[in-house]
């Protein structure tokens, strides 16, 4: 075996020490004679050579609430080994330190010790361990998130499979119109989490862009305050005070309306949600080009705590209110989304068991050449003297749409394909728009479209489909519709969408 010299072995650790950043000291009681290596000169921060390493020298870089600690546990480290962690000063900077060290006895007291500088450990750790927490909320979100979900799909499914039993039995006529109803309402509410979860897709992923037009801001609070009227009613709280502005001018903005429809209608259905007494107040008025929204209600409030997580996805003010008042806790994060997608930002005040008021701010709706605009939407349709043709395989959807139309006395024409689509509108002349489903068979509706537009260049063709992602409305545009209307749409949004092509 080999045997090293002892300078040689003094080098290797010497080497060792420095690679893996610990310095080390050695202190004799007996002679008061004191050596650090060069890894502590530069702990310290000094350069090797530069200081004559002393107690006293040492002591002045501890922090002065850590120096009694420091100096009992090298007291403690005479009787046995210790390791500590303090704080010290390098060059004005605070770091954090760590020794570990014993003392051995023998002809002299000396004392050993190796010391490093832990800052940037104890800093990765800390963000580890943050990351961690924040992983493992993320983790207990998701499973709350998704136990919830499945509470608020089941409900809405359990209602219309059980009546749609009911009715297919037929032992039950009387109430037939009740079950019809209950079967509508689960369906729209089943509708609204699915809506839900694919706007947070399309926002998150930025594929969501707004749709800017001039629209009459009156008119549209006046849809969203009876919007609200319905909803107290369906919640059973008409005894609520609903308060909004009573103008008469007809302001035109330029935004984009069903967003504002939305965030709104969002922002209200809290309110209601969390108020059992007192009112509920929507506002708005304008600074300069910016309009501010604001609602306010006298509900329950929400703790000083929770109101910075109001706005996250899976979030609600108090996790328990899940179970108590239903709801995704997607609401106020799609709002936030859409608000920002708009330019504006939305803010929120509360204050418990007085209530809460949240305001948010669109910029740059006013445009100086905007006119005002009367509304004159007329509330019934004649169009006994005009054809269209409704492209639409199934069958169901068909009855819907025949339902819509037949008191507007409009001659109909049913295409179950796109090829079927194709000779109905190219072989009567007398027909005047269509209504083209895009997934059909054979055919689809956009290639049917580009082969009528070609015979029938000034036909009016409403795309009228399930497809409702971002970029579906412009695939429709391109192909040759003069309209894209998103399944489901209601009976209105049909007759308004055609009254814009037909007298």
């Amino acid at each position: 075996m080999i045997k090293l010299k002892t300078t040689t072995e003094i080098r290797q650790l010497k080497k060792i020490h420095s690679i893996a950043g610990i310095g080390y000291w050695v202190y004799n009681y007996s002679t008061k004679d004191f050596w650090w290596s060069d890894v502590t000169h530069s702990i310290l921060g000094y350069q090797d050579g530069n200081v004559i390493p002393t107690r006293d020298i040492l002591k002045k870089h501890i922090h002065p609430e850590d120096l009694v600690f420091f100096e009992e546990s090298l007291k403690q480290m005479q009787l046995q080994p210790m390791e500590i962690e303090f704080r010290f000063y390098k060059n004005g900077e605070l770091r954090l330190g760590k020794i570990t060290g014993e003392v051995y006895k023998k002809e002299d007291i000396i004392e050993e010790v190796l010391f490093q500088d832990i800052t940037d450990i104890k800093i990765k750790e800390f963000e580890i361990a943050k990351a961690w927490n924040k992983a493992l909320e993320a983790e207990n979100l998701k499973n709350a998130f998704l136990a919830n979900m499945s509470h608020e799909l089941r409900t809405p499914l359990n209602s219309i499979i059980g009546f749609s039993e009911l009715l297919e039995s037929g032992n039950i006529k009387e109430d037939i119109p009740k079950f019809a109803s209950s079967i509508k309402d689960s369906g729209l509410q089943l509708l609204k989490i699915i809506e839900d979860l694919l706007k947070v897709s399309m926002l998150e992923s930025r594929t969501a862009k707004p749709v800017k037009r001039n629209f009459n801001l009156h008119n549209m609070m006046k849809d969203v305050e009876s919007l609200t009227h319905k909803l107290l009613s369906n919640n059973k709280k008409e005894h609520l005070q609903l308060k909004f502005p009573n103008i008469d001018v007809n302001q035109v903005i330029k935004s984009d309306q069903n967003k504002i429809i939305g965030i709104l209608s969002n922002l209200l259905h809290n309110a209601v949600k969390f108020t059992e007494k007192g009112s509920i107040t929507c506002s708005y008025r304008f600074i300069n080009q910016t309009i501010e929204f604001t609602i306010s209600d006298t509900g329950k409030g929400i703790p000083a705590k929770s109101q910075s997580n109001v706005f996250q996805r899976f979030r609600q003010a108090n996790e328990n209110s899940i179970n108590n008042f239903g709801g995704t806790g997607l609401g106020l994060y799609i709002s936030r989304l859409e608000i920002e997608l708009l330019g504006g930002k939305i803010w929120i005040a509360s204050e418990e068991k007085i209530g809460t008021t949240v305001k948010f701010s669109l910029p740059n709706v006013i445009d100086q050449e905007l006119i005002n605009e009367a509304d004159s939407t007329a509330n019934l349709y004649n169009w006994e003297n005009y054809t269209v043709v409704v492209a639409e395989d199934q069958f169901t959807n068909y009855k819907i749409l025949e339902a819509y139309l037949q008191p507007t006395n409009i001659n109909i024409i049913w295409a179950k394909t796109g090829k079927e689509a194709m000779t109905a509108s190219l072989q009567n002349p007398e027909v005047n728009l269509i209504l083209m489903d895009i997934n059909m068979p054979h055919t689809n509706g956009l290639e049917a479209t580009k082969l009528i537009k070609k015979k029938r260049p000034d036909l009016t063709i409403i795309a009228q489909t399930a497809y409702a992602l971002e970029g579906d409305r412009e695939k429709s545009l391109k192909a040759g519709c003069s309209e894209h209307l998103s399944k489901p749409f209601n009976k209105s949004d049909l007759l308004l969408c055609m009254s814009r092509y037909l007298p």
